[in-house]
């Protein structure tokens, strides 16, 4: 939760998100339904008192890996993902407005989630839906054993994201977010919160806080260019960092950003508390969308806590290939495999690519039904290695490479399907 940028000396209205802090007291279940399929959209024009004959006849038809399970469209609503994960369905800026929009969240049986909405038409504070591990200052806890901890503890601190975007119109972002506190969070400790920090991840044309206090003011693990956006005062200071590249990196280091408030900007003591982490979109007036999280996981010294399926959307439907092999190998050099005993096949941007030029790679899970990816591990033919779900490359110089993928299923047993880039 933040402010606009062009509202910072209010103070922030928690009044209406603070009425989830109890889940057990506050979902409606008229209007949290358990759902088998249907679509999304048509789901939330309709009301969320869905009878089980219509419940029904809105599974049939429906893929393996794709029906929806549960679903919210109830203001605030909350879906548990995983043992570590809360999915909100926050739109607290349009209730400030006095009109309700629709929008819903969503969890599908291969543990894929996210959210979609209509034209938001209301003006005000940005709606802002997300997926939260750990707990916030004001008291909502996803029950992850990861937070809160001492940032004088953090000495690993790690996202690793997979998310699709499908928004348009007005002023957007995806951010991730989180707060440090004086008092250990578990209740509501609003009033010890020291700092507020935003990394934004991918944001629309409209969405401005200006030029950067400090452009390029770090670097992470992993190559990841780091602006130092903003600091407002919102009655604590609220600091906005982002991704400089404008483009959801798939993985993260918050460790940089970490240093860089301890050693540049000050005030971050070790005894200060990491209260949890958020990712998600706020929007403004004119936004619609739809947002799904493939993957989303957090590391913090050397503990993992893991949601959604990590299937880069294809919800493990293996229904387009029709060829076969022994299973241990998928090379196929111009990338169109047809192999069903692949565990992931990756998928290029290009085939064909000038030197210094981005390629980016996604990942396909070809597993059947019962077994899933348990690891990702690329090799670029550069000597240049990676791993998760979503990779991006340049290679220097011209020439052929093999990129190679292997994907490792909860069984054990490793694939490995090959593309060949030419660059020139």
């Amino acid at each position: 939760m933040t402010r606009h940028s062009h509202d910072t000396d209010s103070t922030v209205d928690r009044s209406n998100e603070n009425e989830t802090t109890d889940r057990s007291t506050n979902r409606d279940d008229s209007t949290t339904e358990r759902l088998h399929g249907g679509s999304r959209r048509d789901f939330l024009r309709a009301s969320a008192a869905v009878s089980a004959s219509a419940l029904a006849l809105a599974g049939s038809g429906i893929a393996a890996g794709q029906s929806v399970v549960e679903e919210t469209c109830e203001s605030f609503g909350e879906i548990p993902v995983g043992d570590d994960f809360l999915l909100i369905n926050n739109d607290w800026g349009t209730q400030d407005q006095g009109a309700d929009i629709d929008m819903c969240s969503f969890l599908y049986d291969d543990g894929r989630y996210g959210y979609e909405w209509e034209t938001r038409s209301a003006g005000g504070e940005p709606n802002y839906p997300q997926a939260l591990v750990g707990t916030k200052p004001w008291g909502d806890d996803s029950g992850s054993s990861l937070f809160p901890l001492q940032r004088g503890d953090v000495d690993e601190l790690e996202l690793e994201l997979d998310v699709d975007l499908n928004l348009s119109g007005g002023e957007w972002n995806l951010a991730e977010e989180w707060w440090l506190t004086s008092e250990r969070p578990g209740s509501n400790v609003e009033d010890s919160i020291t700092h507020e920090i935003m990394l934004v991840l991918e944001w629309g044309p409209q969405h401005d806080h200006g030029a950067p206090i400090d452009a390029n003011a770090t670097t992470d693990a992993y190559g990841n260019v780091i602006d130092y956006w903003a600091n407002y005062q919102i009655g604590w200071n609220f600091h906005i960092f982002r991704i400089a590249a404008n483009q959801t990196p798939a993985q993260v280091d918050l460790t940089a950003v970490m240093d860089y408030m301890t050693e540049q900007v000050g005030g971050v003591t070790p005894d200060l508390w990491v209260s949890g982490i958020e990712v998600g979109n706020e929007y403004w007036e004119g936004v619609s969308g739809e947002t799904t999280f493939n993957r989303f996981d957090v590391t913090a010294n050397g503990q993992t806590a893991t949601s959604a399926s990590g299937s880069g959307g294809s919800g493990g439907d293996d229904s387009s290939d029709d060829g076969s092999n022994d299973g241990s190998d998928g090379d196929d050099s111009d990338g169109d495999d047809s192999s069903t005993d692949l565990n992931a096949r990756l998928d290029p941007s290009t085939t064909s690519a000038s030197t210094g030029e981005r390629i980016t790679f996604g990942v396909e899970d070809t597993t059947g039904n019962d077994t899933w990816i348990d690891s990702l591990e690329w090799d670029f033919g550069d000597g240049t290695t990676a791993s998760g779900w979503w990779n991006a490359h340049t290679y220097e110089s011209a020439g052929t490479y093999t990129v190679a993928l292997m994907g490792t299923d909860n069984e054990g047993t490793t694939t490995t399907h090959e593309v060949t880039i030419t660059v020139s």
